[in-house]
């Protein structure tokens, strides 16, 4: 059961992205363009932290690191911390994202083109 909801939203995320890169060819938005490339490289900005922390993080399960920061904190508290900047930076990010997006829509950049009407069309 937990494969095929991984699955599935493995799948949506990846139809997420991929409708956001068809929208960055054609809008040119940078909002857009930021928005998507916050969701295709979060990934992998997380997998190269997770590769540095995990080994600091057996070396502070294990008692054999001594700093300012074990003796001030426990290791939950900093898995928190880390967690909660992560989130931060992210949100930070897409909200700013969204604020690109809704300049340019006030710039009038995602109009809609006019219909032409039925007269111009037959000459």
């Amino acid at each position: 059961m937990f494969n095929i909801i991984a699955s599935l939203s493995i799948v949506a995320h990846l139809t997420l992205v991929g409708l956001l890169l068809f929208l960055c060819f054609r809008t040119r938005s940078k909002g857009v363009i930021l928005i998507s490339a916050i969701l295709l490289t979060s990934g992998i900005f997380s997998s190269i932290f997770k590769h540095f922390s995990d080994p600091y993080m057996d070396q502070w399960i294990a008692g054999e690191i001594s700093n300012w920061l074990t003796q001030s904190m426990t290791l939950g508290e900093f898995v928190l911390t880390v967690a909660y900047i992560k989130s931060f930076l992210y949100k930070s990010l897409f909200v700013l994202g969204v604020f690109l997006i809704y300049r340019e829509w006030r710039q009038g950049k995602f109009h809609l083109p006019q219909p032409q009407h039925r007269e111009e069309l037959a000459a």
